[in-house]
């Protein structure tokens, strides 16, 4: 009898914890009971574990480019009612198919996760995006997917020239193009525009592009290199380089010329007395041939100085006078230009193959020492318009 008050006490403690059916007795004696809870002691014996929050993944390129040269970054804080500690899946899924998944552990409850896909992985036109689950030690959340991120480009080409070389002056007109080209992607087509010319397609090898041997003239140049990659992206660069006169232009003195020119004054006053080589009427045995590739040549004539004599008696420059034509060995055309020590145009915009003919006179008063008179001639040639040095 003492036994059964001890167990009704026990029971009564706990009234304020269970409903008003607490018990039952068996009326024989028995010792079974049933016991239906209230919401105290329910709480208290039987507290369940509350699952993560859903996370919210954000997918960025690192440098917000969204270009295959630089990572992507799967961002998302992981939070719990009542975890200290938790876990998180990462789904990487491209084109919309799972391609592998990183598990991370022991993350602080409210910490914000960094998960990166290394650059390695993308390619241009991919669509990426991350799906996120947040697990604890009983429950996990569904898998959430984040942004989707398409991977584009939008650099330019970087375009290096290997040549021309802007401090070269070339004494050949066989000058290479040449770049070469640095770019995240794909290149479609390099070209050039020389001197302001349309564009010309440049061959490939590798990563260079290259055109052998444009037609190319003396004189200065301007060319700038135009290089597409698959996304439209223009890359540009551009130089300015010299081709020698040397490379394109020559000339060939007569014998007579290579010679000095001379006059044999034997009486005197003399007028308009022709040169030896003149030839009287005749064809002139003075004269120039011209060589000219990709460009018009300009010829200037002058003198070193006054006619002189073996006696070095010296008759006056401004006394010797000479006459051209470019067509008419026998220089018809009376036309004469006194010589000087600068120099005269005498030859304007000819072509390859072309002649200069010339006949040369000299006047000397009746005071003028007889004797074989000389002076020495300098010819140049430059292309059509340039000044002569």
């Amino acid at each position: 009898m003492k036994s059964s008050w001890i167990f009704i006490f026990v029971v009564l403690a706990f009234a304020g914890l269970v409903s008003a059916d607490v018990l039952s007795i068996n009326s024989g004696g028995g010792t079974g009971i049933i016991l239906n809870p209230g919401a105290g002691i329910e709480d208290f014996f039987f507290k369940f574990n509350v699952g993560p929050f859903n996370p919210s993944p954000v997918l960025t390129s690192v440098n917000g480019r969204n270009e295959s040269n630089a990572n992507l970054n799967c961002s998302f804080v992981v939070s719990d009612p009542d975890s200290t500690t938790l876990n998180a899946s990462v789904k990487w899924v491209k084109n919309s198919i799972n391609q592998f998944t990183i598990n991370y552990t022991l993350l602080s409850n409210g910490s914000t996760v960094n998960a990166p896909l290394l650059s390695g992985n993308l390619s241009l036109g991919n669509v990426w995006k991350c799906s996120v689950s947040v697990s604890d030690l009983y429950n996990s959340t569904a898998f959430i997917d984040s942004n989707s991120l398409t991977i584009i480009d939008i650099t330019p080409p970087n375009v290096s020239i290997i040549s021309p070389v802007s401090t070269i002056n070339y004494t050949t007109l066989n000058v290479a193009f040449n770049v070469s080209v640095a770019e995240n992607e794909n290149i479609s087509i390099c070209e050039y525009s020389l001197d302001s010319a349309a564009n010309v397609t440049m061959n490939r090898l590798n990563d260079s592009y290259f055109w052998y041997y444009p037609s190319l003239g003396p004189g200065p140049h301007d060319v700038v290199y135009y290089c597409n990659d698959t996304s439209n992206n223009w890359g540009t660069n551009s130089t300015s380089f010299n081709i020698d006169n040397s490379a394109a232009i020559s000339i060939l003195l007569s014998d007579n010329l290579t010679q000095s020119v001379r006059w044999n004054v034997v009486s005197l006053p003399v007028h308009y007395l022709d040169a030896e080589g003149n030839n009287l009427n005749a064809s002139t045995l003075y004269y120039v041939n011209i060589s000219a590739t990709n460009t018009l040549v300009d010829l200037y004539v002058k003198a070193d100085g006054d006619l002189k004599d073996a006696s070095l008696d010296t008759l006056g420059l401004g006394n010797e006078t000479y006459a051209v034509n470019t067509t008419d060995s026998t220089v018809p055309t009376p036309n004469r230009t006194i010589m000087t020590t600068n120099y005269s145009l005498i030859g304007n915009g000819m072509g390859d193959n072309s002649v200069v003919y010339m006949k040369f006179y000299i006047d000397a008063p009746s005071t003028q020492p007889a004797g074989t008179y000389t002076n020495n001639l300098q010819f140049t040639a430059v292309r059509h318009g340039q000044s002569p040095a």
